[in-house]
């Protein structure tokens, strides 16, 4: 006896050839779409009418009709060759076959366009959208450009007759979704906006609904899949963490972080007002005063008070956000009874990521109709599989990239921002940014807030001009920017000035000529360890921090070689921080920066070099700074390492906090080139390429030895990155403005070209495989696998290697390469060009 039409159709197929009726996973996906629909702060639609839902759903249900076409059905068999896909094959079902619709499917579509208050064009959009559930939006260009030839895969070959099984899931969704069909339900608006809240809904449904550990097959053929699916799908967003609870009970602020607030994160935790004016939040206070408690107790109060249903903190670097993971999920566990803690706790970051403090294996590659047994914990992780799903997690440290990603033109954008709109999205360190990334940040931000998200901002300092297009006001003249209170919390209404928490400290600022003289500087190092100092390098090149490492342990083994112990290292090997070690190896690197350097660390000499990974969210304290020329916010960062804990044995030569700047022996604008661009030493025009600002932090420097901070924060950065004072520059830096405002104007087009448009289903195009959307400009790194696992130079196994893509040979990278061990580590080429991995990190290998 043969199956039922409906049953005859596959949607889902095994490796040892199970199949799962498509009928039922459309249904799967379907009943799971619905309930997103329920859960306020996630479909965010403003639908409350339940036909209106379930309407939605039915479109939602079709959005594998194209998988009735007998290319795809094809697929079956392992050998068939003439098989196809089930998206653009789905449009040439909506947009050429009108004469061959069987009657049921024709009927319905009436009825659907009868939904929508515009009509054809709304329901055509909408049926796009939900066919789009793969995460890239199916244009009518990319159908144009596949040709004609797909409309015959929907005629009859063989034993497939592919209108039967669309005739079959058109029956089928109006027996499951009866009241969608009651005519007074009212017409919706499918504004573009909508349909792109609706494609990202139906493509996290499709991903959860495609999961056999909450979906398994169809056991029997007289199976109530409508039972089991409406109870599966509960299950799975309880799991998941998307199904928040009715209740949420919380423990106080000394319970949770085991002291008395600051005033700053008093009023986050108490007595700030929760309403319109707070939905944005700028906090601005110094480095080290507590602003990632503050931010822990404002998420903690939302959530209490179920204006928000998760948490996003996003940090400028995949290290920083590794650097905070503990002290959050620290402050969740103590926040929460255990039954009741939102779980996971998710390290959002590829390649680190960590559920609840376990690291997490990744999901293997495959399709989504590979079935694999899972555990119940291997549920609860679903989340963390991916890195496109890291959002839907209920709490998420990570790096800025993942919410940025959700308003880019990437594949699974939607996805990502269906999820992120249930979080306080909490940005870090908003100050360190270039003009693309900002403005990306600017309209996520803006866009998180019109859905009727919340967003909290912290920063050491931010410049008046940035904070004013966060807030969408005109920027204050720089006097009016000056007088703005320090630290400050600014709302949508208004910017109050925040009790210190702590006493300033004065820092003392020498600059020093030796920015290309390494020899110069070498006996004031070796000095200071002879005094007992924890001493602190930043470069800013990778380049320059091992060529320092490598001077200074010459000089120390040639004339006091009892202090070689005093310089950072690894397991006994001596080495610099930065980012050109492979990940394993940066864990333990970190690791160790924390143990010499952190809370509790051991007094004595200590030499620590490296480059711009010191100076964020590691939580270290140094008695005197060496550092390169860099902008007045990145040095305020810097100097935010010095005297930062409480330790009663510092050095008598170090009891006040030191910095020395090293700065070019020549005038800065000595490097300014005929076509305007800044080419200096240290990175000068190239990591840091505003002149402007430069030019304007080397002045205030030389004005002002000693700094009080964070008393002259405002003063400092205003001074440097305030319009009012760039036009201060000599004539001199003319061409080098005028070159700049052209790369800026450059940047924010990309900008705007990246994001996505306001536009429906059918004209919504993202950009083509080989056009490369990014969430930040720059250089990216490219991860190379070894044939064969090498040690690194601490003894750590070592799989893969992360090459600077400006270092990659033209063409395709090999799928894996052979490395050569070495006494220092390892070796391998990459086309014409041969690297070294040692104890100073990836290097190119010239010798």
């Amino acid at each position: 006896m043969s199956s039922p039409p409906g049953l005859q159709f596959w949607g889902k197929c095994s490796p040892d050839g199970r199949r799962h009726p498509l009928v039922d996973h459309c249904l799967d996906v379907a009943l799971v779409f619905r309930r997103l629909l329920d859960i306020e702060r996630l479909a965010r639609l403003g639908i409350n009418d339940p036909r209106v839902k379930d309407r939605l759903a039915v479109v939602a249900f079709l959005h594998d009709i194209g998988k009735c076409n007998r290319g795809f059905q094809a697929k079956a068999d392992p050998q068939a060759k003439d098989t196809a896909g089930h998206v653009l094959e789905a449009v040439a079902l909506l947009h050429e076959l009108h004469d061959e619709w069987p009657p049921a499917w024709r009927e319905l579509l009436v009825e659907i366009c009868g939904w929508f208050t515009a009509t054809e064009e709304a329901a055509s959009a909408m049926l796009l959208a939900a066919i789009s559930h793969h995460g890239r939006p199916v244009s009518l260009n990319d159908y144009n450009a596949a040709g004609g030839r797909l409309a015959g895969l929907w005629r009859p070959a063989g034993d497939v007759t592919p209108m039967q099984g669309v005739e079959a899931l058109a029956r089928a969704v109006r027996r499951l979704f009866p009241a969608a069909f009651d005519h007074d339900a009212p017409a919706l608006d499918a504004t573009p906006a909508l349909q792109q809240r609706f494609a990202g809904l139906v493509m996290l449904a499709d991903w959860i609904g495609s999961d056999t550990q909450f979906f398994p097959y169809r056991a029997s053929a007289d199976e109530d899949r409508a039972t089991l699916a409406r109870a599966a799908a509960e299950r799975a967003l309880t799991t998941i963490g998307l199904l928040p609870p009715s209740t949420r009970h919380l423990k106080g602020f000394r319970e949770t972080f085991g002291f008395e607030p600051t005033p700053l994160q008093a009023t986050l935790a108490q007595t700030l007002q929760a309403n319109e004016h707070s939905r944005l939040l700028l906090v601005e206070s110094d480095t080290g005063s507590g602003k990632t408690e503050a931010a822990l107790a404002w998420f903690f109060r939302l959530y209490a008070e179920q204006q928000v249903d998760g948490l996003y903190f996003a940090l400028p670097t995949r290290v920083a956000a590794r650097e905070l993971y503990g002290r959050v999920l620290h402050a969740v566990e103590a926040a929460f009874e255990p039954d009741t803690r939102p779980s996971p706790v998710l390290l959002a970051v590829p390649g680190y990521a960590k559920a609840d403090g376990q690291p997490v294996l990744p999901d293997p590659a495959g399709t989504l109709w590979d079935d694999s047994p899972r555990d119940r914990q291997r549920e609860q992780l679903w989340s963390a599989e991916r890195p496109k799903r890291f959002l839907a997690a209920p709490i998420g440290v990570g790096s800025i990239d993942q919410a940025l990603l959700s308003v880019l033109q990437v594949k699974h954008s939607l996805l990502r921002s269906v999820c992120l709109d249930r979080h306080l999205l909490v940005v870090d360190e908003v100050h360190a940014s270039d003009t693309y990334m900002r403005e990306v940040l600017r309209i996520l931000i803006e866009g998180h807030l019109r859905r009727g998200g919340w967003v909290l901002l912290l920063s050491a300092t931010l410049g008046e001009s940035a904070a004013a297009a966060f807030f969408q006001r005109p920027a204050l003249p720089l006097p009016q920017a000056v007088a703005r209170p320090y630290p400050a919390l600014s709302t949508l209404a208004d910017t109050r000035a925040v009790p210190v928490a702590r006493p300033s400290k004065q820092v003392e600022v020498t600059l020093s000529p030796t920015l290309t003289d390494d020899a110069a500087l070498l006996p004031a190092l070796a000095e200071a360890l002879q005094q007992g100092a924890r001493v602190l390098v930043v470069c800013n090149t990778v380049a320059r921090a091992n060529a320092l490492m490598r001077r200074i342990e010459e000089h120390l083994a040639a004339t006091v070689p009892e202090l070689l112990p005093a310089l950072f290292a690894v397991e006994g090997t001596r080495c610099p921080h930065h980012g050109r070690f492979t990940r394993e190896d940066r864990e333990r690197l970190d690791a160790q920066v924390s143990a010499a350097l952190g809370k509790g660390s051991p007094d004595g000499p200590l030499l620590l070099i490296g480059t711009q990974t010191l100076e964020q969210s590691l939580d270290i304290d140094a008695d005197w700074l060496v550092t390169d020329l860099a902008p007045m916010d990145v040095l305020l960062q810097r100097f935010g390492r010095l005297h930062r804990h409480a330790r009663s044995a510092r050095p008598q030569a170090h009891a006040l906090p030191r910095a020395c700047v090293r700065v070019p022996s020549a005038p800065l604008a000595s490097f300014l080139r005929q076509d305007g661009t800044l080419c200096g030493p240290a990175g000068l025009g190239s990591v840091y390429d505003d002149g402007r600002v430069l030019q304007r932090t080397l002045e205030e420097l030389a004005n002002h030895p000693q700094l009080r901070l964070p008393d002259d924060n405002r003063l400092l950065i205003e001074a440097t990155t305030h319009t009012d004072a760039w036009a201060q520059l000599p004539s001199e830096w003319m061409p080098h403005v005028r070159w700049l405002e052209g790369s800026r104007l450059t940047e924010l087009r990309a900008a705007f070209a990246a994001v996505l448009k306001d536009e429906p289903f059918g004209d919504l195009h993202y950009p083509d495989k080989s056009e490369r959307v990014v969430t930040r400009l720059g250089r990216p790194t490219a991860d190379v696998p070894l044939m064969t696992p090498c040690r690194s130079p601490f003894g750590t196994p070592i799989a893969r290697v992360q090459v600077p893509a400006h270092w990659l040979p033209e063409g395709d990278l090999p799928q894996v390469i052979a490395a050569e061990p070495t006494p220092e580590g390892f070796r391998f080429s990459l086309g014409t060009q041969n690297f070294r991995y040692t104890r100073f990190g990836l290097e190119k290998d010239d010798a």
